[in-house]
């Protein structure tokens, strides 16, 4: 397997949430030892605010049109962002991927520790610390380290991380950050982009990871020793 694997997160319409997604990819937690890492900024029909903001910032990043939007107007807003990390799939030169979230804080080794299960066989997936804002899913955790990027309190969830952190994987979980081998997911079709949850009564993320993975004889783990805070709700509550 290649050792190189890209983070893709998304934002849209929050400069503070753009700041933090910035500030996380750039972090020294993102850089792992014998691995190529890069990381994009893929905005996603931001505003003219974030699109200004993001113009000076030093990283990659992508702009992107979302060709459905003007005639959907009132679709369902996660479609979109399904449709914007297919892209991100799509335009990738490297041959793995993490998905992470524009609210999302990251613990030391996190990436590390979701590459260490990166096999062509699981789909790893981190431990999420949540906030609270809403009940948390399954192995997360609930504990409020900041609700907004500016109320983070990044000491406090270093030190909870290190206290909880297992070297133990568990069947299922939640759903990102993850990492992808490209061509499987490719070749796996992609995530749904359409409404799927009347169809299928769940959401688009459950469906992959339940449903077309096992499809495919591949196992979804959360990965008990990375890692992640994920302030919820994030660019939608901002």
């Amino acid at each position: 397997m290649n050792k190189n694997v890209e983070i893709i997160a998304l934002v849209y319409k929050s400069v503070d949430y753009t700041r933090l997604a910035f500030e996380q990819l750039k972090s020294e937690f993102c850089n792992v030892d014998g691995w190529d890492v890069g990381v994009r900024l893929i905005l996603n029909d931001a505003t003219e605010e974030v699109l200004n903001y993001a113009k000076d910032l030093d990283i990659n990043k992508t702009i992107y049109n979302d060709p459905l939007v003007a005639s959907k107007k009132e679709e369902f807003f996660m479609n979109k962002v399904y449709r914007c990390y297919n892209y991100g799939v799509k335009t990738s030169d490297y041959d793995n991927l993490c998905f992470v979230n524009s609210d999302n804080v990251f613990s030391k080794d996190w990436l590390k520790n979701l590459l260490k299960h990166h096999n062509g066989k699981n789909v790893p997936c981190s431990r999420l610390v949540e906030s609270g804002k809403m009940r948390s899913g399954k192995y997360g955790l609930s504990n409020n380290f900041g609700r907004t990027p500016n109320e983070i309190n990044y000491g406090g969830f270093y030190n909870y991380a290190k206290e909880i952190a297992k070297d133990e994987i568990y069947d299922g979980g939640l759903y990102v950050p993850c990492v992808f081998n490209k061509q499987q997911f490719i070749d796996f079709g992609l995530f749904p982009e359409g409404d799927i949850t009347p169809q299928y009564g769940m959401g688009t993320d459950r469906y992959f990871f339940d449903n077309v993975l096992s499809e495919h004889e591949m196992k979804h783990i959360t990965v008990f020793d990375s890692i992640v805070y994920h302030v919820q709700l994030g660019e939608t509550n901002s």
